[in-house]
Order: structure tokens, then sequence, then C-alpha cells
């Protein structure tokens, strides 16, 4: 059997003592900033600083998503005679959408019409066209842009009775037809009473 050598603390020792622990360096947060070259330690601010970064990012790019809306979007009084051609088919097709075109839906439609800057016989012209709706793909192919699908979706809100299941069911495929954003659609739906 072999006996291991002891070692030179044992040896100076004799086993008596433990040896003596080493005194703690200095960790650096403990350290002035003099001494580690004017570095500040780090006092754990980072997740409430980007937390904070992170909601005013949001923000902003909610108010920019909401500026596709008009103050107005569904008044005809600022459309063009384009605009209000499409606005009014997507009317009529979301009255159309529950199987029939009720009178107050009718009104409704004769309403906004009323307010565009459409000759007379425009407006006739396009009243009479109600009654037979184009087809809701060949109507969402003549949107341009993210302000006329917002304007689309606006209008065919303001037609139908919101609380109608299959109405409801109607703005929803729509807005996806669209491709609106979630948080714009809801801002609409807000600003009609309709909560999705």
């Amino acid at each position: 059997m072999t006996q291991t050598k002891p070692s030179l603390l044992t040896r100076l020792f004799g086993g008596a003592q433990e040896a003596p622990t080493p005194d703690p360096l200095p960790t650096p947060t403990s350290a002035k900033p003099a001494e580690t070259g004017g570095a500040r330690p780090r006092l754990g601010h980072e997740p409430v600083l980007h937390t904070m970064l992170a909601r005013q990012i949001l923000d902003a790019h909610l108010r920019n998503r909401h500026q596709l809306l008009d103050r107005a979007p569904t008044d005809f009084r600022s459309f063009d005679a384009e605009e209000t051609d499409l606005l009014v088919r997507a009317m009529a097709a979301a009255a159309h959408a529950d199987g029939e075109l009720d009178a107050t839906e009718r009104g409704r439609i004769r309403s906004r019409l009323n307010t565009s800057s459409l000759e007379e016989e425009d407006r006739d012209r396009l009243q009479r066209q109600v009654e037979q709706p184009q087809c809701l793909e060949e109507l969402i192919r003549r949107v341009d842009g993210p302000r006329m699908a917002a304007r689309f979706y606006a209008v065919s809100l303001a037609t139908v009775d919101k609380h109608a299941p299959i109405n409801r069911s109607y703005l929803r495929y729509l807005a996806q037809r669209l491709g609106l954003p979630a948080d714009l659609v809801v801002r609409l739906n807000r600003q009609m009473g309709l909560r999705l």
C-alpha cells in the first residue's frame, strides 16, 4: 500500500491548520468608477428601458396604420367619380350578402349617394345598379391600395345590420380579402359600434 506524500502546506504547518484562504478579489460592481477607467456598473434597468422603447415603437406603428383612415371614411363628398362608383357597388354587395336588399339598406345607400359630387344622372344610374350587385371578387380587384381598402370596408360596415350573424361573417371575410390590418378593423368596428 502506497502512502501519499504530504503536501508542502501539511509539512510546514503539521496538518493542524487549514490553509489560509486568500482575500477575495474585489468584483467589478464594487469597484469605484475611477478604478475601472470611469465605467459605471450596470444597474439592471435595461429590461424596463427595452419595454418602454418597444411600447413607443408599437404606438408609432399603430398611429401610422390608423393614418390609412380618413376622418370620415364613409363621407362620399371626399370621393371622386370612380371611387364613388366602386364604393356604392361595395355597399350593394354588402347589402345583398344576406340574400336580400331591404328598405333600410336601400335607404342607407341612397343617402350616401345623395351626398356625393356626382351628377344626378350618374346617381340614378348607380342607384339602379344597386339592385343587381357586381361580383365581390371583381370589386376587390378594383381596390388600388390600403386607403381604398379601408374605405371599402367602412362603407360596407355602414350599410348592413351589424348585429346579424350572416353580416358579421361577411364583414370578417371582407376584411380578410381586403388584407386589412387587425387593429384597423377593430378601430373601424368600434367607430360603427361593432365588436367582432
